[in-house]
């Protein structure tokens, strides 16, 4: 297709749109190097050095967004850095995270990126910014740059401000190298400068049918056109795996079997790949087919259950229905562990505390167990149950500062060493805990069925739903772990926990000796259908990663966090410790 025709092509479809609409806040590159910047003027620049796109602080985090294009005119990277955390997209759609590739979707600390329609999505959890982009294979056609707020002072780069209308950010467009290339004029949304535009896109690639159709497309979007353009300009649509067939106006988030109704909240209308009508995506199997609801299966331990199909515990059975499980009444008290920074409240939500300070793990209407870390380490320094003065620390437990060498019996409680690593308390209402003392203190608290819906703190109120587990102590419904954890500190906490590994040795140790847990013909196989690992094998990794000294203690404090787990749903894994050179 030559330019000239290309441009015919344009000009004719443009007189089919009645408007140009053009989205405040949002900075685009698409094509070939077409720019639009955030206050709406739309320039060209065509060079394969990298451009900043934006740069910005805000609230003292910094970002900072480049780009540059390949010899085809598509975007052969992207680079986006805030926090001082980078992520880096190829031209093939490859995203590096820190320098390590990651799979979608992906949930970092500042960050979440998922698949979003037939684009990808990253949005800021540090700042009101989200990039999303399109990659065709040969690279990157097209990337938006949105704000969910303005933020003007101090912003720089191609995307230039919001707040100044109608003219570009330099009267010269300088590239990295700081050589001076070309003088770029504003184009104002008129019919003639974007058919000026469109050629100065196509000029040099009217053999590169991506930079072309790139174009087309998101003068489409922007004015939300239906398909018709695609039949004007001769672009192929999206070619969807699977099952799925193409939209080109449809939800970004589709129904799965994960997730058959997905929220409204920021489900935008885009490109997107969906089922035929009334069927789902089976995101639970391999190649994209599409299922009704009834007929999807359910999961649980990494392995799939066929609809109808039961499986059972020593606690309850369960049966899987529309995808989901439906399970007789849990004949197991349900209890709430903390093992160091990892919690698994009384209805089964498991989260990691983000600070290693004081916490209330728990509370009732005369009883309070708060847990006190470590400054230095990221493991409990000692337990307080309130209302009864007991003090547990490392190899130690107190009554009223008195220590309790094997057994304190009062009317309200009994308190006595199982072992030499374990002390059992007994409440006269029914409550019951059990501390580790050795070699890390951890905490498991179990309730009685008279205090269901009543206690308050990390624990979560015991009402056999998860979705409100993250109540803060303002009775608020945090999303997130962090906010929720924070709010039931006790005085200062800074978030000092770390999340990835720093230490490439620790790092190195703790992927081979972390493996054991999904090890399918290992010691712990037998419990894999009663005890999921991704959570254990997740905490082994960070709290064996992190660990500052003794190594080896902190891997078989975590495969022994595994073994407890399974002992209590009554499978016993054998002598774990021998198959793992864990001694006593």
């Amino acid at each position: 297709m030559t330019s000239v025709h290309l441009t015919s092509v344009f000009e004719n479809y443009v007189r089919l749109l009645t408007s140009l609409c053009l989205f405040p806040d949002v900075c685009k590159t698409f094509g070939s190097g077409v720019v639009q910047m955030f206050n709406g003027t739309i320039f060209y620049v065509h060079s394969t050095c990298p451009f900043t796109l934006t740069r910005f602080t805000h609230n003292r985090v910094d970002c900072d967004i480049t780009v540059r294009r390949g010899e085809n005119g598509l975007l052969e990277y992207v680079e986006i850095n805030v926090n001082k955390i980078q992520t880096r997209i190829l031209y093939n759609g490859t995203i590096f995270v820190e320098q390590r590739m990651v799979s979608l979707p992906y949930d970092h600390t500042y960050q979440h990126v998922f698949q979003y329609g037939t684009n990808t999505k990253l949005r800021s959890t540090v700042l009101p910014l989200s990039v999303i982009w399109s990659s065709v294979g040969v690279g990157i056609d097209s990337l938006w740059v949105k704000l969910e707020q303005e933020l003007v002072p101090g912003m720089t780069g191609l995307c230039g401000r919001p707040d100044i209308p109608g003219q570009l950010p330099y009267k010269h467009i300088f590239y990295t190298s700081s050589k001076y290339i070309h003088y770029i004029e504003c184009l104002h949304p008129n019919t003639s400068k974007y058919i000026t535009l469109c050629q100065e896109n196509i000029y040099g690639y009217e053999k590169e049918l991506y930079v072309g159709c790139a174009f087309y497309k998101e003068i489409a979007h922007r004015c939300q056109t239906s398909h018709a353009w695609r039949t004007l300009t001769q672009c192929p649509e999206f070619s969807c795996p699977g099952e799925l067939h193409f939209e080109e106006q449809g939800d970004a988030f589709v129904p799965t079997c994960s997730n058959p109704a997905p929220r409204t909240n920021d489900q935008d209308i885009t490109s997107t790949c969906v089922c035929p009508q009334g069927q789902v995506l089976n995101d639970r199997a391999e190649g994209h087919y599409c299922v009704s609801e009834s007929a999807c299966p359910c999961v649980y331990a990494g392995r799939n259950y066929a609809p109808r199909e039961e499986r059972r515990t020593k606690c309850q059975t369960c049966m899987c229905n529309n995808g989901k499980w439906l399970c007789s009444q849990n004949s197991c008290p349900s209890r709430c562990v903390i093992e160091g920074q990892f919690v698994t409240t009384f209805d089964g939500k498991q989260y990691t505390l983000p600070g290693k300070c004081a916490y209330m793990a728990s509370k009732g209407f005369n009883w309070t167990i708060t847990i006190h870390f470590s400054e230095t380490t990221s493991s409990i320094q000692y337990v307080f149950l309130q209302i009864y003065q007991v003090r547990f620390s490392h190899n130690s437990v107190q009554f009223e500062k008195e220590e309790i060498q094997e057994l304190h019996q009062s009317d309200n409680a009994m308190v006595f060493w199982q072992s030499s690593m374990y002390v059992q308390v007994l409440t006269s209402f029914g409550m019951k805990i059990q501390v580790q003392t050795s070699p890390d203190l951890q905490l498991y608290i179990t309730l009685p069925q008279s205090e269901v819906g009543k206690p308050e703190g990390l624990c979560g109120n015991y009402n056999t739903d998860t979705t409100d587990d993250f109540t803060t102590s303002s009775g608020i419904v945090e999303n997130a772990a962090e906010p929720f954890a924070l709010s039931w500190s006790v005085g200062d906490c800074p978030v000092n926990i770390p999340k990835v590994c720093i230490n490439t040795d620790n790092e190195i140790f703790a992927d081979e000796k972390c493996h054991t847990l999904r090890d399918s013909g290992g010691i712990f196989a037998k419990c894999y259908d009663h005890v999921p690992t991704d959570n254990y094998h997740k905490a082994c990794i960070q709290r064996t990663c992190t660990c500052g000294t003794g190594l080896w203690q902190c891997l078989c404090v975590a495969l022994g966090n595994y073994a407890k787990a399974c002992a209590n749903q009554g499978i016993t894994v054998g002598d774990w410790r021998r198959a793992t050179n864990c001694s006593e």
